[in-house]
């Protein structure tokens, strides 16, 4: 079994998570005595050796990676008392508390978005800004919101506000693979080398850098509160949303990296497929891979075993073969494999240590038959659904 590092903390400090999510490190409740603010300590922030590494693979020369991870910020408008005040949030990354790396100023009055840095001269530089989409943000009360910064790597990441990514500007480009991928047939290993590379044209070149962060603070006024933060390697979604398993899907595909085209989105309305409703995604400027969306087993309730969980650092970056790191073809889909609750969709107990193995062990092992997983009353309820509308 395949330790859970990540998950075990979230649930020995707070018990259990406390909101809806998979493979987070903290899920955390904000306080409603001062829910416009908060300052977020960062796991292992600015610990060299964490969240980077060195790549000793002796094929190529050492060089740094950085593993990817994730902040979400839940939240409410509200009626706003102070009527002469903006509503605004503003959520950034900070070294030690204080010193800007990298940050975000929505105003929902004016209807705008700003991206700003503390660039190489020590000076905070507006690198990106544009409008919001009214269209999926009104800042009405009564009106949920999300924030999510996805950190990809040393010079890449993304903000996304209720399904609009505040950034644009794409670049292609061409690069050789860094690593060795192994032909399953011939056994031959050999550089890969991939064409039409998207990636955004805007890099995040601050100083400090992204993973020097050690905090990661937010701030609202006016109609704006705060609810929920959650952090890790993972996906998360509104907690309101138990047995609802279509909208919790149709939800992580709006802020992922799919990119789906015109003819896919008229194929999917025109079938009436589960994910007719689905948009076309925000591409390189999403959150997470669009495959670790959950899988389905009705519109209300999830699948028992969910085949594709975010990896976190924990999983080998390559297996060995013939005495060397290569990249396996079984390993393209770097995920885990976990029983689920079919409520919720979260990991079955919030035990990951029993319930989870890596993607590739998932057919191999006797355990991921998830039967304890299984609950036969929702499954007579799905059955019984599925009868109803064959006889019409």
């Amino acid at each position: 079994m395949i330790p859970f590092t990540s998950i075990v903390t979230c649930l020995s400090l707070f018990g259990l998570c406390l909101a809806r999510s998979r493979h987070c490190i903290d899920d955390i409740g904000i306080p409603t005595v001062n829910n416009q603010e908060y300052n977020y300590g960062i796991p292992h922030g600015g610990e060299p050796g964490y969240w980077t590494t060195i790549d000793n693979d002796p094929r190529n020369k050492p060089r740094r990676i950085a593993f990817s991870r994730s902040f979400y910020v839940f939240g409410r408008f509200e009626e706003n008392k102070a009527d002469d005040e903006d509503t605004t949030i503003t959520a950034g990354l900070y070294k030690d508390g204080r010193e800007l790396i990298y940050k975000t100023v929505i105003n929902c009055n004016k209807g705008t978005w700003e991206n700003w840095i503390r660039n190489i001269n020590g000076v905070e530089e507006r690198i990106l800004y544009g409008m919001l989409n009214k269209n999926l943000t009104k800042c009405q009360p009564g009106e949920d919101f999300d924030l999510i910064l996805k950190n990809d790597n040393f010079h890449l990441a993304n903000w996304i506000f209720n399904a609009q990514a505040l950034q644009h500007k794409v670049k292609y480009f061409s690069k050789k693979g860094h690593y060795v991928a192994r032909d399953p047939f011939t056994g031959i290993a050999k550089h890969s080398f991939i064409h039409a590379v998207r990636r955004p044209a805007v890099k995040i070149y601050s100083m400090p850098e992204l993973y020097d962060a050690t905090h990661f603070h937010f701030k609202a006024t006016g109609s704006a509160f705060f609810s929920r933060l959650a952090f890790g390697p993972c996906n998360a979604w509104p907690e309101n949303l138990d047995s609802e398993c279509q909208k919790v899907r149709d939800w992580i595909h709006a802020r992922s990296k799919a990119n789906l085209t015109d003819y896919t989105l008229e194929q999917l309305r025109k079938s009436n497929f589960p994910d007719a409703n689905f948009t076309r995604g925000l591409g390189v400027f999403g959150n997470n891979v669009d495959k670790l969306k959950p899988t389905c087993l009705s519109k209300k309730y999830h699948h028992w075993i969910q085949e594709k969980v975010h990896a976190d650092r924990e999983m080998p970056l390559y297996v060995i073969w013939d005495g060397r790191k290569v990249a396996d073809p079984k390993e393209r889909n770097r995920a885990y494999c976990c029983c689920t609750n079919m409520r919720t969709g979260e990991v079955f107990n919030n035990d990951p240590e029993k319930n989870c193995v890596r993607m590739r062990d998932c057919m191999d092992t006797s355990m991921m038959s998830c039967k304890h997983a299984f609950d036969e009353e929702l499954g007579k309820e799905i059955l019984e659904q599925m009868e109803t509308m064959g006889n019409k």
